[in-house]
């Protein structure tokens, strides 16, 4: 019993250095994402200052439309990029049976793979600053029981602050996933609604 207890315990410490990298990787991801959101809001913020897709589509259809007249410039990124693909299926004779179902399926799924990142970082910054809080308490219980109280407060203190930056990066990175779910759907419901006028003028032809 006493051989497989060490062998925990010295598992346990083996494991410290991997898991105090990840929590620095966290904290430099969680910056990373802050950093290009903020960059992202900025730009946001520009390109649909005044924007209203249903003011756009009132002023013409967009199937007939060229890809780089006055009228598109006004969209969105995304939205351009959709229609771009919409109107490249068009020209090919590809819209139908599926076509255009599978675009907006697949811009959906790359809007949605935007939210992978901070979501992992919810979850993993949290549970790696609980791994890395455990592993310096065992080592201050020994270092307690040996009578050196100065090892103990230090191996604390890294216990301690493992936490909070744990802690810290899955709140930074929960806050990043609510904001950028917002723009998702917003998203995601204006390619739906540009998929059904296209839809509708598909019919109408």
């Amino acid at each position: 019993m006493d051989i497989l207890e060490n062998g925990l315990f010295a598992l346990g410490q083996v494991l410290r250095l991997p898991v105090i990298l990840m929590l620095w990787i966290c904290v430099a991801l969680t910056l990373f994402y802050v950093g290009s959101y903020l960059v992202e809001a900025v730009a946001r913020r520009r390109e649909r200052a005044g924007f209203d897709l249903k003011r756009w589509l009132q002023q013409g259809r967009v199937l007939d439309g060229a890809a780089d007249d006055a009228r598109d410039a006004a969209l969105p990124g995304n939205l351009a990029r959709l229609l771009a693909a919409i109107r490249e299926l068009d020209r090919a004779g590809a819209l139908r049976h599926g076509g255009l179902e599978n675009v907006v399926a697949e811009a959906e799924e790359r809007l949605r793979h935007s939210l992978d990142g901070p979501r992992a970082l919810v979850k993993l910054g949290p549970s790696l600053g609980l791994i890395g809080t455990l592993i310096p308490m065992g080592s201050s219980l020994a270092a307690m029981a040996g009578g050196n109280l100065a090892a103990m407060a230090g191996q604390m203190v890294v216990a301690f602050t493992s936490t909070i930056i744990g802690l810290a990066t899955g709140t930074v990175a929960y806050g990043l996933v609510a904001l950028r779910q917002s723009w998702v759907s917003a998203s995601i419901r204006e390619q739906r609604y540009l998929a059904e006028v296209v839809v509708a003028e598909m019919e109408g032809r």
